[in-house]
């Protein structure tokens, strides 16, 4: 029997009204995996292949009668962007079955709520945040919420697995199981989940009570084209405007999306490339999307991309990498690398949506460094290669924050039902019985948690309340403080408080000048149009860089390989690079040593997690001024002519991982939103979990050989 005839005789009407030719390559794989078997599934395939309508189409088969009295799906999406756009698409295909569905965020009314708490049926769209504020807010439901719960479908899965924002999800998925009459069957949806190691199955079914089946469609593989330009400008801070001139003649007679990997540089860039546009008499065609900029004024421009009958450009982050629906783009522009392969297929898959048009991606670099890493990406992109997600392994903080929420939604809970509802939840597997214990005890003491007296109930004290009833207590990943930014009374967006904050500057957001003309004890700033002005400064940093990729950069020093994508100065710039480790005769298994009159540096290769804790080991050694850079190299203060005795002495030595923590900086150490109300202890231990791998670190320096080069 084929896909479509497995479905329902409502949902056939559906695909026949929509004047579908036929289902897609994911959607004829999803339907009899979802309906003729009991697995979890991940369904990967490129955006805009179909992976929603893949999972609904069956589920709504499925769910066509008892969809109408009770709620049968909990559809969770990492943004409510995101909630909104699938939305339309999805009640489409619930008319025809009579089946609701309700989105339930922070932009909802209260009414819209309303009506669905009083009849709870269909499908429920929602983020992690606002399913953590049902437990909290609205406890007395959960049981008639939750028990005919089904099917939970997770959009955009890989977000999630690697990081605490996952392991609150997870821990939440784990109480609406509580609740459920029957088991529930989780279906992830993403565009690059890769899960060589099994990590992704042991997240979607810890318990191993059903198997977890990915599914993959590369529907074709579509024709790329795609390019690396270089422009050479390391000493300076600004992007050359020979860059931007290329960037736009490349996309005024295109849509275009094209990416920074931060906010103050899209803003920068959006400026430049509208006042290029203006000086040749054209209109200003290039929009602004990323997170600082205020909710109405982005799905303003979702919008006019989408309904454009003219070539539109947006620059953005990667609040546009996801599968916010903004219309058929032609090309994608990436100025420097991304810092992961899984976010370049992500962007490249932007494109290309047309059936027969390929994907078109047209990368910038300006420094060596990025260079590099940008062809290793690419070409790990081109092998199908994809990171695998990096364990959460002892997520402390999530614990802490969830504890609070179990005893509000419990109205407290005795001792012993706290410890079963902690260690039969798979979230905390990695973090030992006793462990819990001290963490428990040290809630109490600090008041985040209470005990009533004459017996063993908790309740959450009157720290914990004050935590609790913040509105920031339903998310677990940390955000900047921010002044909101208004013009009269329109809210622009938000800026971090910097220094650079100060009435007088003058400051670029939403693509617009401005000038800061007061700021009120409210923090907000308020503004007024200016004729100039510099890109504001957003704190944070970028992302880990996984070991795959920084061997790979080690691989394209070693090689002669000219790849066709570059052109003429990113192949100058290349064959520059390469001339050291050419006369040293460097193999992919050596590392190079640059030991110079006032600093050593080694060229380690080796990614984020190995390059921090050899840092910290030499730290321990007595090595003091010791860093890492952005590449993962480690650079040294002054000349170590004993350096390769002291990394024998380094993959020799049984490690503690104490000792490390002794020489670890405090602006080092890994802080996440509620980590700080953590012990001590604990702190250190999340810390350890996150961002140090002692074992491959000796097992690294065991198996290299390292060449040294005096300068």
């Amino acid at each position: 029997m084929s896909a479509f005839e497995l479905l329902s005789p409502k949902i056939k009407k559906a695909i026949w009204d929509l004047k579908w030719p036929a289902l897609r390559p994911i959607q004829e794989a999803a339907v009899p995996e979802i309906l003729k078997t009991t697995d979890h599934l991940v369904l990967s395939a490129a955006t805009a292949s179909g992976k929603t309508e893949a999972a609904f189409l069956p589920i709504l088969s499925d769910i066509e009668q008892s969809g109408q009295e009770y709620l049968k799906v909990l559809y969770v999406a990492p943004l409510k962007a995101l909630i909104n756009d699938q939305f339309e698409r999805i009640e489409k295909l619930c008319e025809y079955v009579d089946v609701p569905v309700y989105k339930w965020h922070g932009d909802v009314s209260g009414n819209d709520k309303k009506k669905f708490i009083n009849k709870p049926a269909g499908i429920l769209q929602i983020t992690p945040e606002s399913l953590e504020s049902l437990f909290i807010n609205r406890s007395n439901f959960l049981q008639t919420l939750w028990k005919q719960v089904s099917y939970i479908v997770i959009d955009e899965i890989h977000v999630f697995l690697a990081t605490e924002r996952g392991a609150q999800l997870r821990s939440l998925l784990f109480r609406v199981q509580e609740y459920t009459a029957n088991p529930i069957r989780i279906i992830g949806l993403s565009a690059t989940v890769n899960d060589p190691d099994g990590y992704v199955a042991s997240w979607l079914s810890p318990e191993g009570t059903n198997q977890v089946k990915l599914i993959q469609s590369d529907e074709g593989d579509k024709e790329i084209f795609y390019a690396l330009h270089h422009y050479p400008n390391e000493a300076q801070s600004k992007l050359p405007l020979e860059l931007y001139q290329d960037i736009r003649d490349l996309t005024k007679e295109y849509s275009s999306m094209i990416f920074a990997n931060d906010r103050g540089l899209v803003e920068e860039s959006a400026v430049l490339l509208n006042r290029l546009a203006e000086h040749e008499g054209a209109t200003r065609d290039y929009l602004v999307h990323h997170s600082s900029i205020d909710k109405s004024e982005r799905e303003y421009v979702e919008e006019i991309l989408k309904t454009a009958n003219k070539p539109k450009s947006v620059v953005c982050t990667a609040t546009l990498e996801l599968g916010i629906d903004i219309g058929s783009m032609d090309m994608v522009i990436q100025i420097d690398s991304t810092f992961s392969v899984a976010s370049l297929k992500q962007r490249i898959g932007r494109t290309g949506r047309r059936e027969g048009m390929p994907q078109i991606l047209q990368m910038y670099t300006t420094k060596a460094s990025h260079l590099l890493h940008a062809i290793a990406v690419t070409e790990l992109f081109l092998e199908k290669w994809v990171e695998p997600p990096h364990p959460y392994a002892k997520p402390y903080d999530v614990l802490f924050h969830q504890i609070l929420s179990m005893c509000c939604e419990r109205n407290g809970l005795h001792l012993d039902d706290l410890m079963d509802c902690i260690l039969r939840n798979p979230v905390y597997q990695e973090i030992p019985r006793e462990h819990i214990i001290d963490l428990v005890e040290h809630m109490v003491k600090k008041e985040y948690l209470e005990l009533v007296p004459g017996g063993q109930q908790f309740i959450v004290g009157l720290e914990g309340e004050r935590i609790l009833r913040s509105r920031e207590f339903y998310s677990v990943f940390s955000v900047q403080e921010e002044y909101d930014v208004f013009h009269l009374n329109r809210r622009i967006g938000a800026v971090d408080k910097t220094p650079a904050v100060e009435i007088g500057n003058n400051l670029i957001l939403a693509g617009k000048l401005w000038s800061i003309e007061s700021i009120d004890k409210k923090d907000k700033v308020y503004v007024v149009p200016a004729i100039d002005a510099k890109r504001p400064v957003f704190l944070g940093s970028g992302g880990a860089i996984h070991r795959k990729i920084s061997e790979k950069m080690q691989e394209v020093l070693c090689s002669n390989h000219l790849y066709s994508y570059l052109n003429d100065a990113a192949a100058h710039e290349l064959i520059g690079m390469r001339e050291v480790y050419a006369q040293l005769g460097v193999m992919p298994n050596q590392r190079v040593i640059f030991i110079g009159k006032n600093e050593t540096l080694i060229e380690l290769f080796a990614g984020t997690w190995i390059s921090n804790t050899l840092m910290w080991m030499l730290r321990a050694l007595g090595v003091e001024q010791v860093i890492t850079n952005g590449l993962g190299h480690i650079k040294i203060v002054g000349r170590q002519d004993g350096i390769l005795k002291l990394l024998e002495s380094v993959a020799k030595r049984q490690w503690n991982t104490q000792e490390l923590l002794d020489v670890t900086f405090s602006h080092e150490i890994y802080r996440t939103k509620f980590s700080f109300y953590l012990s001590e202890e604990q702190q250190k231990e999340l810390h350890v979990s996150a961002m140090m791998d002692v074992e491959r670190t000796v097992e690294f320096l065991s198996e290299k050989q390292f060449i040294v080069f005096t300068c």
